[in-house]
């Protein structure tokens, strides 16, 4: 009786710690872009919007473009979330990195973003992708 209750006790715990573990925060550039592209995709706005760069500018953007994307139809909202990440192109320089990107429900559509490290900390410039695009 007393292993039946070690292992289930040693079961939970390591069902918890994986669980964890699966949650880190992204540090690098490459992370936080996969981490908010993913986020977008999902139409998980909330989770895309801690990667952002807090500026009054980048908050309209998100703000017009998360408007833009919850007006697209249920399928394409499911072919989205089903679609994989496609990495073109990255290039960077020192404390910014720009990423070059699209997904296999639009391979043809390539975005590019701008990250910059401000604080220590990666976050996603949106005024790089709507104005030099």
């Amino acid at each position: 009786m007393i292993k039946k209750i070690i292992y289930a006790v040693l079961f939970f715990a390591a069902f918890i710690s994986c669980k964890n573990a699966a949650k880190t925060t992204p540090v690098t550039d490459t992370d936080v872009a996969t981490a908010f592209i993913r986020a977008v995709l999902d139409n998980d706005f909330k989770t895309a919007e801690k990667y952002l760069l807090k500026d009054e500018t980048n908050l309209q953007y998100f703000e017009s473009f998360q408007h833009q994307y919850k007006s697209k139809t249920t399928d394409e909202l499911e072919k989205y979330k089903s679609a994989d990440i496609i990495i073109n192109s990255l290039a960077p320089l020192s404390d910014t990195t720009i990423i070059n990107y699209s997904n296999s429900y639009e391979k043809n559509s390539k975005t590019k973003i701008k990250l910059v490290r401000s604080n220590g900390q990666w976050l996603i410039d949106l005024k790089f992708t709507f104005t030099e695009n």
